[in-house]
């Protein structure tokens, strides 16, 4: 799909369809004083009980060869760059449902700046239009050309279509590679995905084998991948966006390819979509493409750490003790607390030989996450204040937002066993999520650090504003975000 800017008036618009975004406010001027002849002929027309401007109403009207599709977005005191987002999105979902494949989007909407609406009108509209189509066998709708029409002459409107776009895009990227057949999207996928972003974008890359992870002692990843075919991965992409620079962020995702839940097996409504485990680790590849394709002046390390954690006759066993690479000793209280392990050799490695200034992992890490906060907010905690409140910031101005649950040392304290260093599984039932954090924090020595779990944010269980069912891409936007603004 081409997506491009288109500068001029309404009424420039002679043919096609138009769609137009319009307040309760607007809507009751419109009928009371239209001021211009194009004005006056969109307010004749349209039915006052069907549209009010109110959110999620929807109208067409016609003019000569012009389809005016009216779409309203609420009172004006609640407009805010999401409520575009989801309006936009709404306009790609009917366009596709009504086989209107190329059409100009007028961008004047109150309340809000013109770079905030190219920008949320942009994003909604190329995630409103993603479907993960590629195992169907009926006729494909895709949208074609979408202008965005603005009447400004302020410059930089052009860039932000063009830096949404390679944002949304990577975020559809990782949209298809969560979606993916588990048995397609294996740890091997991940690694040819990683040396095919380093190609492309001239990225250093380092892959631990198997072979590498059991010279190196990295224990717990392999554990969890003994039970499986396929063989387990640390893939490590350097962007220098900055080299005069000595800040370095380190992203670490979480890449379980499939979640069985090992020997501890997952129940039949909890497995079903546990193909999707490795979000995380998709996450981190979206956003080192989208940060190279945008040129950003930061300095970024990308860490894949994955498995596939199957069962098998070699599968680890609850009970068993595996040595880390950091040399401490972990108790397996539950094979199903997995992601844990693969983070913790990757934590590890990355702060002892890479050594970034500040890292970030992003993980679907627990059920626990969706029982606290469901699926509109992902859990946060970390050792560093300030990252905290930045990726906040940045959640809330991309709407792909973030909660800090704590991270005492009572709760660090629970992370024991009576047979080895650590379990790890601790504490009961009791504040899981919080407790998954709390094991990985023994695994980060010195460096400033945050943990995303975004087991609830990354998939949907039903339609949602700009996404469909499934996939979300969760992280993309929220992690440029913040590189652009920290």
């Amino acid at each position: 799909m081409k997506l491009s800017l288109k500068r001029g008036q309404i009424s420039s618009i002679k043919q096609g369809d138009l769609f137009v975004i319009l307040s309760e406010e607007q809507i009751k001027n419109l009928r009371n004083k239209p001021k211009t002849f194009l004005e006056t002929q969109i307010a004749s027309k349209i039915p006052k009980k069907q549209f009010e401007g109110k959110s999620s109403q929807k109208v067409q009207i016609t003019s000569d060869k012009l389809r005016f599709h009216l779409f309203g977005i609420g009172k004006e005191s609640e407009i805010n760059r999401e409520s575009v987002r989801k309006v936009a999105g709404s306009i790609s979902n009917y366009s596709l449902a009504n086989q209107i494949q190329e059409f100009t989007v007028n961008s004047e909407v109150p309340k809000i700046s013109n770079f905030h609406t190219v920008e949320s009108i942009t994003e909604g509209i190329l995630l409103g239009q993603y479907r993960f189509d590629k195992y169907k066998t009926g006729p494909k709708i895709k949208l074609k050309q979408v202008s965005i029409l603005t009447n400004s002459k302020e410059n930089g409107l052009d860039k932000i279509i063009k830096e949404s776009t390679i944002i949304c895009d990577s975020t559809n990227y990782v949209r298809d590679l969560q979606t993916e057949n588990a048995d397609v999207a294996t740890p091997l996928y991940l690694e040819k995905q990683a040396k095919d972003i380093a190609k492309k974008h001239k990225l250093k890359i380092k892959v631990l084998d198997e072979k590498i992870l059991k010279k190196l002692g990295a224990g717990l990843i392999l554990a969890v991948g003994k039970g499986s075919k396929y063989p387990p991965r640390i893939i490590i992409l350097e962007y220098k966006g900055n080299p005069h620079s000595k800040e370095t962020l380190a992203i670490v995702g979480k890449g379980i390819t499939f979640d069985s839940g090992g020997i501890n097996l997952k129940p039949t409504g909890y497995i079903e979509t546990m193909k999707t485990d490795m979000s995380g680790a998709a996450t981190v590849l979206g956003t080192i493409q989208a940060a190279a394709q945008l040129k950003l002046k930061k300095n970024l390390i990308a860490v894949v750490s994955t498995a596939e954690n199957a069962i098998g006759s070699e599968a680890y066993k609850p009970g068993d003790v595996f040595k880390s690479f950091s040399g401490k000793t972990v108790e397996i209280g539950n094979t199903d607390a997995e992601g844990r392990l693969v983070l913790a050799d990757a934590l590890t490695y990355i702060e002892k030989n890479l050594k970034p200034t500040k890292i970030i992992d992003i993980a679907t890490l627990t059920g626990a996450v969706i029982v606290a906060l469901g699926d509109y907010v992902a859990g946060m905690s970390g050792t560093d204040s300030k990252m905290i409140s930045a990726l906040k910031e940045a959640g809330e101005n991309t709407h792909e937002r973030v909660w800090e649950l704590p991270l005492y040392k009572d709760y660090i304290s629970e992370v024991k066993s009576d047979t080895a260093d650590f379990n790890n599984i601790n504490y009961g039932r009791s504040a899981g999520c919080i407790m998954g954090a709390a094991f990985l924090s023994k695994f980060v020595e010195k460096t400033p650090w945050t943990h995303l779990d975004i087991a609830g944010t990354s998939w949907l269980d039903k339609p949602r504003d700009y996404y469909q069912k499934g996939a979300t891409g969760f992280g993309v936007r929220l992690l440029i975000e913040y590189l652009k603004n920290n």
